[in-house]
């Protein structure tokens, strides 16, 4: 997927893309020019009340005041590449990414400090929840999965399945209850705040690469060749969305609106206006690979990836 572009492939529950540019000239910290922002591959991203904090190739955490309109470099410490990112409050944030490399922030995302990173293991993580004050969980390729119960300053890694697949995301339902999904179908749920995990049955074979719940409460999963799903029983049952496109979903984002964007391959993104019973085209003009949807300035939506930020208008709800 988009989280392990430029890496060699981890079989068919990490999708990989063309190579990188040369590597952009970047501040350590300050801002930054359209120009550089453009050069920069985004993975994910978070908004902060008005800010947003996204993070990308080489380690690359980039900071916006004024909903995208300019961008500044946080201050980090050098790692590679960070593929997910979430915020507890408008304070308390935990990023994540290869080498197992865990960041955590107490200022909202302007200074990051190094909590955890196993290079050895070669197991980059891909999604991270930080689920309340005491308890968060990162996940990703061959199982990996470590959870704090220290706000991030601890991390503790251990096994819940029996075999490898990749875990690409987890959602937190409320209540205790929590799903991973991944490679190949990988579903699974947890109902005591992790303690213990249980395999369920999957809509799909092929994998997926994002989750999130709607404005009603549904739960959405998406993934390999367009296909989505919705469930309003947390995940007990699901029902396929139709969805003219093939192209790979690898990021979401439910806006302020209500108004839920999908994002992925070929510049393909998806509106719902329906708490995600259907999905409109969004018209972006743009090819290459996107990762993740944020709501931009008033009638925008921002999305990342391979070019960095590209702002795309998007319909009033009607």
């Amino acid at each position: 997927m988009m989280k392990a572009i430029g890496a060699a492939a981890l079989g068919c529950g990490i999708l990989v893309f063309g190579a990188l540019a040369a590597e952009p000239i970047v501040p350590e910290s300050g801002p930054l020019s359209a120009q550089t922002v453009h050069r920069l591959l985004l993975v994910d991203a978070e908004r902060v009340g008005n800010r947003i904090v996204a993070v990308g190739d080489r380690g690359y955490i980039v900071v916006s005041e004024d909903r995208g309109a300019t961008w500044h470099r946080a201050k980090a410490p050098r790692t590679p590449m960070l593929t997910a990112i979430d915020f507890l409050d408008d304070k308390l944030g935990v990023a994540v990414g290869h080498d197992a490399t865990i960041l955590v922030t107490q200022d909202g995302g302007e200074s990051w400090s190094l909590q955890f990173s196993a290079p050895k293991e070669e197991r980059p993580l891909l999604d991270v929840r930080v689920v309340k004050k005491d308890f968060a969980v990162a996940v990703g390729a061959y199982g990996a999965y470590y959870e704090s119960t220290d706000g991030g300053k601890t991390w503790t890694g251990r096994k819940i399945t029996e075999d490898d697949k990749h875990f690409n995301s987890i959602v937190d339902l409320g209540e205790g209850r929590l799903m991973i999904f991944g490679e190949a179908g990988t579903v699974l749920a947890s109902n005591d705040w992790g303690r213990a995990w249980t395999a369920q049955p999957s809509p799909y074979k092929g994998s997926f690469f994002g989750s999130l719940v709607a404005g009603d409460g549904a739960l959405l999963i998406y993934g390999m060749r367009g296909h989505i799903y919705r469930s309003p029983d947390k995940g007990k049952t699901w029902s396929p969305v139709d969805n003219a496109s093939s192209a790979t979903l690898m990021g979401g984002d439910k806006l302020p609106d209500g108004s839920i964007v999908l994002a992925g391959s070929a510049g393909t993104a998806l509106v719902s206006r329906d708490d995600g019973r259907s999905f409109q085209p969004v018209p972006t003009h743009y090819t290459r690979a996107l990762s993740k949807p944020v709501a931009g300035p008033d009638g925008q939506i921002l999305l990342l990836g391979e070019g960095g930020v590209l702002d795309v208008p998007l319909a009033a709800k009607q």
